[in-house]
């Protein structure tokens, strides 16, 4: 969860700890418990560094005490506290006895009580509680014994149990040494310059290519020179990735917040996750239809009635296209089951496809917490296809349960942001990427609802490959499509809707509880709304079916108990308004977001949404529901990119 960056090469106006210091601001989503840097000063001849505890802005200020640093290879950590408190001697980077190798380290070394006892034993003093330092140590007794850098850094890491994403300095060669066993590595090389970082979001600034270290990995890197290793020492060929985020999309852009950023971002990025992919099939190449004219068009103008019609015109006989997805008539027909494994938001959004595949497919699909998955005895054949689903690609509950899966020689497929992730390499029938661009804020959002939207193509691509065509007429696919293609004006119609969301979150934000209650599909969004207002504002929330509520639940309904009803203009809807008065019959006060207009006169604060089809419902849903959370987060004055104890990426169990 932590995060680290590293720099080795020559830049004229900008010194080795400016630009890891840049790149720490840009991955501090991913711990701001402490962070720090060490370097190579070239006058002096050997390593110095800063660590401080809180946030980042701590150690900058320290550095900007400094004198202008010479110094061309640096490596610096921004930390999410797991074994030592969050304070400054448990900061990294860790040195050894010498002072001669300086560490920074991302994971958990599960045999560091062993080795660090051994190393004692040889001499070595420590003086932190992390199970960090031993790495410093370990490199230091090789090199003692008579070993390069490289070889040292080798052999420590075959010693090494647990998962861990290292950089390692070292004074006597001026060289930098990147190693992977689980957390992300990410490497980019320009002219003699080295960049290295937990992820993609500080390297788009210099460069697109990159390269993604695999598992028992090391990169060492000297002199302009990049060598790229095996644990055993085989040299492996680089393979560069070329990444297509704009780094633009990871600044604020003027908003108070990368979250607020994020949530206006998403009619842009549900237009590109589905634009490239839409085309006609009435059997010549010539009509294929061009959607990225349509989108540029969109993105410079807003949507008018020009392009509203240029879109309805495409969809008349269309096909989708999943660039990369291997899975075959075959594949599906024979499956005995369909398995999505995510945790967190990702979970979510897969009881949400669940939904769309059911309905738009008529096939079983199951969905498993990632992190219970392997420890359960849960039966696995050849035949399964297994469905992994995480934004940075990186999660290791998820992609520990799909390496289960893969061993048993399931089929494994993914929806992913980040291209050459660790999913991707799991994927052998394929990769559906989400295009959602880099996302800071912790809490998920445009990642959330464009993972909604590639598992609905999904749905529609497998019901193709399986020839099932249910018979009615709102599950045509060119029905789906025509509304599909309505839905980023539809999420704008909602984002226009800021200001009466803020009006009534000042209803509500010193409360201390809410029930968010929700049916069928819309459950799952129930489940996403109360973790948004979890994660940001500290307020427990809790999502439930609304058929349950009066199994347990409604106990907790008084006076001081806000309930946030989603209601959708189908069967349920007058069993859900019946839960609404049972509410206001016992005190609660109730919020409900509908896509009609329901009769609820004087019974609620009511959210209007544009209607659309039912297993389009969920990304517009949610619109609502992130704007809600941010400004009752905004008025109780919490860090909305930076929630306490959350960090961006689990990258460790």
């Amino acid at each position: 969860m932590c995060g680290i960056m590293g720099f080795s090469g020559n830049l004229k106006n900008e010194s080795s700890v400016g630009v890891v210091l840049n790149g720490l601001k840009s991955l501090e989503y991913r711990g701001y418990d402490s962070s720090g840097i060490a370097y190579y000063d070239n006058d002096d001849r050997l390593i110095k560094y800063i660590k401080k505890s809180g946030k980042l802005i701590n150690l900058s200020n320290e550095f900007s005490c400094i004198a202008p640093l010479n110094s061309d290879v640096a490596i610096g950590h921004i930390r999410w506290a797991t074994h030592g408190k969050p304070t400054d001697e448990n900061a990294h980077p860790h040195i050894d006895c010498s002072g001669n190798i300086a560490i920074v380290h991302n994971g958990i070394i599960e045999n560091y009580a062993a080795l660090k006892n051994k190393l004692i034993k040889k001499g070595h003093r420590f003086t932190t509680e992390t199970d960090s330092e031993v790495i410093a140590h370990l490199i230091e007794d090789y090199i003692s014994a008579g070993k390069s850098f490289y070889e040292a850094v080798r052999l420590t890491s075959c010693e090494l149990l647990g998962a861990f994403a290292v950089l390692a300095l070292d004074a006597a060669s001026r060289s930098i040494a990147a190693v992977k066993f689980g957390p992300p590595l990410v490497l980019a090389q320009k002219g003699d310059n080295l960049y290295v970082a937990s992820d993609i979001s500080p390297l788009i600034e210099y460069t697109n290519d990159v390269i993604f270290l695999k598992n028992s990995e090391i990169a060492c890197f000297y002199d302009g020179k990049l060598d790229i290793t095996t644990f055993k020492g085989k040299k492996v060929n680089k393979t560069i990735t070329k990444i297509d985020w704009d780094a633009s999309r990871a600044a604020k852009s003027g908003f108070s917040h990368f979250m607020q950023k994020e949530i206006f971002e998403q009619p842009a990025r549900i237009l590109d996750a589905f634009s490239s992919r839409v085309m006609f099939n009435e059997g010549t190449k010539d009509n294929v239809i061009n959607l990225n004219k349509i989108k540029i068009k969109r993105a410079k103008k807003g949507f008018n009635e020009n392009t509203q019609n240029s879109f309805n015109e495409a969809f008349a006989g269309l096909d989708i296209s999943l660039e990369g997805l291997k899975l075959t008539k075959n594949d599906i027909v024979n499956s005995p089951k369909i398995v999505f494994i995510a945790c967190g938001s990702s979970y979510y959004a897969s009881l949400a496809i669940k939904y769309m595949m059911e309905t738009i497919c008529g096939l079983s699909v199951i969905v498993e917490y990632g992190s219970e998955f392997r420890y359960e005895n849960f039966p696995i054949s050849q035949n399964d296809i297994f469905v992994g689903i995480s934004q940075s690609g990186e999660t290791a509950d998820t992609n520990s349960a799909l390496e289960v899966a893969k061993a048993k020689r399931a089929k494994i497929l993914s929806i992913t942001n980040v291209p050459g992730s660790q999913i991707t390499g799991l994927s052998n029938k394929g990769v559906i990427y989400t295009h959602a661009g880099p996302e800071v804020g912790v809490a998920s959002t445009k990642a959330f609802t464009t993972q909604l939207l590639c598992g609905l193509l999904l749905a529609l691509y497998v019901r193709e490959k399986s020839g099932f065509m249910p018979g009615y007429q709102w599950l045509n696919p060119r029905n789906i499509f025509k509304n599909l293609v309505e839905l980023p004006k539809k999420m704008e119609k909602i984002l226009f809707m800021d200001e009466t969301l803020k009006d009534i979150a000042k209803k509500y934000y010193k409360s201390s509880n809410f029930l968010y209650l929700g049916r069928g599909i819309l459950y799952p969004i129930a489940l996403e709304g109360a973790l948004k207002l979890k994660e940001i504002s500290y307020i427990h929330a809790e999502g439930y079916p609304a058929g349950e509520m009066k199994h347990g639940p409604i106990a907790l309904v008084d006076e001081n108990m806000p309930v946030l009803f989603l209601l959708s203009n189908n069967m349920l809807s007058t069993k859900t308004i019946s839960n609404i008065e049972e509410v206001k019959a016992r005190g609660g006060r109730v919020i409900a977001v509908a896509d009609y207009e329901p009769e609820i006169d004087g019974l609620s604060d009511l959210i209007r949404i544009p209607e659309t089809l039912e297993v389009l419902s969920p990304v517009l849903y949610t619109v609502p529901l992130q704007l809600f959370a941010y400004h009752i987060a905004a008025l109780k004055g919490t860090d909305i990119d930076q929630p306490r104890n959350l960090a961006k990426s689990v990258t460790v169990e």
